[in-house]
This record gives C-alpha cells, sequence and structure tokens, in this order.
C-alpha cells in the first residue's frame, strides 16, 4: 500500500515541475545560434523555478520518506513472510518426495503393465494358434466326414437299388401274370363256383357301416356292368343290425346285375337271413347255417320295454316271414321247429342239410376265386374299386376289439344309428357288447 502511495506522489511532482522545465528549454531551442549564458546564480531564478525547485525538493524528501517506510514495510512483510516461506519450502519439498514416489510407482506400474501385455499377447499368440490347429483340425475331419457321408450315401443308394430290386422281383412273384378274372353269366360250372373281381367281402357284424360298404359297391358294380353277377363272400358273420340287413336286402333286389351269397364258413341271424332270400347262394358242405329268433338289449321302464319287445317282433315278422315262405312254412311252423330241433331255438344245420331247408341253393366242393391274382399287402382303406380283397372287421364293421377291466377280449359294437333298430344276432359266448 505505501509502495503504491510513492509511486502516485512521484507522479504529481514530475507533472509539476515538467511546465518549468518546458519553459526553461523553449528560449534555447528557439535561438540555437546565440552563445548559452552564464550560470545564473540561486537569487537570480524566477518565482515560477523557485516554486519548483521547492517542490522537487519537497518531494524528494516526501520519496525519502517514503521509501524509508517502504522499507520498513518490506523488512515486516520479509519477516512475517519468513514462516510462510519456509512452510511452502517445506511443502514443495514433500510435494517434489511425494511427485518422485508416484514417478517412481508409476514407472513400476507401466513396467507391470507392460509386463502384463507382452504376457498377453504372447498368450493371444498361442491361443491363436492352438486355434488355427484346431480349426485345421476341424477342416480335416469335417473333409473326412463329407468323404464318408458320401462313401455312406453311394452305399446306401446302391443298397436301395438292389432292395428295389430284389422288392420288385418279389413282388413280379407275387403277380399271377397270366391269369385274369372270369366273368362268367352262370358262374357255377360242373360243380365248381368261379367268383370274379366283382367281389363284396362281407364279414363281421352287420353294421351301418358294413351296409353303407356293400350297398355302395353294388352300385359301382351295376353302373361299371350289369351282366355279370356281383358275388356278396361271407367268411363269417354272426348277423347284426336288422335295419342295415334290411338295407343290404333292398340293395340286392333293386340291382340289375344279379347278387349272389357265397358263404364258405358261418352265416347266422341277419346275415343267415340275407343268404336264404338272395336270388342265388352257394355254400361248402361244411358252412354252417344258423336260424333264430330276433333279439335285442332292451332298457326303460316297462312300458318302454313292452313297446321294445313288440316293436322287435315286428323287424323279425318282416323279415323272417319271407325266409318261413321260401322253405313253404308258416312264420308260427319256423318258430316252432326252431326250438324244436335246438332248446335255444338257435337253428343250425351244415350246408348240405341248409340246402334241403332251402336256406341256401348250391352246395359246391370247390370255389375259385379268379380274381385273386397277387399277394401284396392290402391297403389299410379302400380308396379306389373295384375292391378285391376284404377289408378287416374294423375297417368296414366299425366293430372294435377291445379289454374290459377284468382283462377279457369283446367286440364293441357301435351304436344304432336307427331308434327303432334292433341286434339280431347269433352271439352264444357273449363276445358283442353294444355301446
Amino acid at each position: 500500500m505505501h509502495l503504491r502511495i510513492s509511486l502516485r506522489l512521484l507522479a504529481l511532482a514530475v507533472f509539476a515541475v515538467a511546465p518549468a522545465l518546458a519553459q526553461q528549454a523553449t528560449p534555447a531551442r528557439a535561438a540555437p545560434a546565440a552563445p548559452a549564458p552564464a550560470a545564473t546564480p540561486r537569487e537570480e531564478l524566477s518565482p515560477q523555478q523557485k516554486a519548483a525547485m521547492k517542490e522537487a525538493e519537497s518531494m524528494r524528501a516526501q520519496k525519502a520518506r517514503i521509501d524509508a517506510e517502504l522499507a520498513l514495510a518490506e523488512a515486516k512483510r520479509a519477516e512475517e513472510l519468513a514462516p510462510l516461506q519456509a512452510e511452502v519450502a517445506r511443502l514443495t519439498a514433500e510435494r517434489s518426495l511425494r511427485l518422485a514416489k508416484a514417478s517412481a510407482e508409476a514407472a513400476a506400474l507401466e513396467d507391470e503393465r507392460a509386463k502384463l501385455e507382452r504376457q498377453a499377447a504372447l498368450e493371444t499368440a498361442r491361443s491363436t494358434a492352438r486355434l488355427a490347429e484346431r480349426s485345421n483340425k476341424i477342416r480335416e475331419l469335417e473333409a473326412e466326414a463329407k468323404q464318408l457321408q458320401l462313401e455312406a450315401a453311394n452305399t446306401v443308394a446302391r443298397l436301395s437299388n438292389e432292395i428295389q430290386r430284389f422288392q420288385k422281383e418279389d413282388e413280379a412273384r407275387k403277380i399271377a401274370s397270366k391269369a385274369k378274372p372270369k366273368y362268367l353269366k352262370d358262374p357255377l360250372v360242373d360243380g365248381v363256383l368261379y367268383i370274379s373281381d366283382r367281389r363284396i367281402a362281407f364279414n363281421g357284424a352287420v353294421t351301418e357301416q358294413l351296409a353303407d360298404y356293400v350297398c355302395t359297391r353294388i352300385a359301382f358294380y351295376n353302373n361299371q356292368s350289369s351282366e355279370f353277377p356281383i358275388f356278396i363272400v361271407v367268411d363269417n358273420s354272426p348277423g347284426g343290425s336288422v335295419a342295415a340287413g334290411y338295407q343290404i336286402q333292398k340293395a340286392m333286389a333293386a340291382s340289375k346285375a344279379p347278387v349272389h351269397v357265397v358263404v364258405k364258413g358261418f352265416a347266422a341271424s341277419m346275415t343267415a337271413v340275407i343268404c336264404t332270400l338272395a336270388e342265388r347262394s352257394y355254400c361248402y358242405p361244411n358252412t354252417i347255417l344258423l336260424h333264430h329268433q330276433a333279439s335285442n338289449v332292451v332298457r326303460g321302464n316297462m312300458t318302454v320295454l313292452k313297446e321294445q319287445i313288440d316293436f322287435t317282433n315286428q323287424w323279425f315278422d318282416r323279415l323272417a316271414t319271407p325266409v318261413a315262405k321260401k322253405m313253404g312254412i308258416s312264420l308260427e311252423e319256423f318258430v316252432k321247429q326252431m326250438y324244436a330241433n335246438d332248446s335255444t331255438g338257435d337253428w343250425q344245420a351244415f350246408g348240405d342239410k341248409a340246402k334241403e331247408l332251402k336256406w341256401v341253393d348250391n352246395v359246391v366242393e370247390r370255389i375259385e376265386e379268379t380274381a385273386v391274382l397277387d399277394l401284396l399287402p392290402v391297403p389299410v382303406a379302400p380308396t379306389a374299386m373295384p375292391v378285391t380283397k376284404p377289408p378287416t372287421r374294423t375297417e368296414v364293421s366299425g366293430v372294435v376289439s377291445r379289454v374290459d377291466d377284468k382283462g377279457r377280449p369283446y367286440l364293441e359294437l357301435p351304436p344304432l344309428a336307427n331308434p327303432f333298430d334292433a341286434w339280431w344276432l347269433y352271439d352264444p359266448q357273449g363276445l358283442y357288447r353294444a355301446r
């Protein structure tokens, strides 16, 4: 602060002396050629000069005083700053020491980082080399696998061709290529029955499904040709739905082509009625045919039971009366003879006896299936007609083989679609069960 005051006073003194000095200097510059005057005594100075000199001396005195004060202030400041400067020096030294230590630690860390980087680079190089080696190995294995796959594919193709060739040869051996179905208007020749491919398999219980199967094929064969007979071939059938059996009878009666029924093994109940009422029928001598009264599974109160029994009797009267008429007896006599020949009412007869009773028209010793020209597998479901192979029981009739809770097998009949229908079925072992 004292230093700033001193500088200010010095500046004021200079500004005050400057005009006087300028006045003295001006005449000298105006007459440069005149000789310099002799030194003027002090008492010859102008009042202004004297005042200026006095002011200058005063300012010099003030400056000296201010300089002294400044020196004293500087000495005090130096004395006050000495501890601070010592502290600064100490802190500076400590800072330098810390910086040196930090630099040393940083250098050590940098060395460690460089070392780790070198190790990482080395490990990366090793890993890259191992990866490249494994990649090369994988490519080699893939190439070997592709080669093996190609060889395997060639082997499989060769074996497949061999298998196909063997299969074709085997199939060719199973096809009777030199034979053809025989189409005869009268298929019974010298005691031999010739069945063509106009053949309908009829096996298992008579159901709506079986009726649809048989009636559809009767219509198809009629549309194909009405000249040659259609054969319904029964291996084994215990009878079944009277409504379904009636549909089959009506389709047979409406057929333009004659429909012949052939029973090879066993026909009972509704199936026996179909056989007896056919335009022409055939069987072996030991074929068994069976007629009995219709039966039904009835449920409900007494009135409902009576109604169902009455309705079943009406079905029996309508379907059994034509059979009795063909036999030349009344329906009552027909029922009487059923129980006269068997206490259960199940009147059964072998083929030769059945012919005498007029249950069948012809007994033959030989039946030739001229349409069986191959032994290839039978399709699961008939997809094209004509059908030359009998579908399985479940496929056609809708009867499903099951096992009950006690482990006993049984055959489950489909539900009767017609509310006025009844089962006319021979089942002494209780194998068939209605849903």
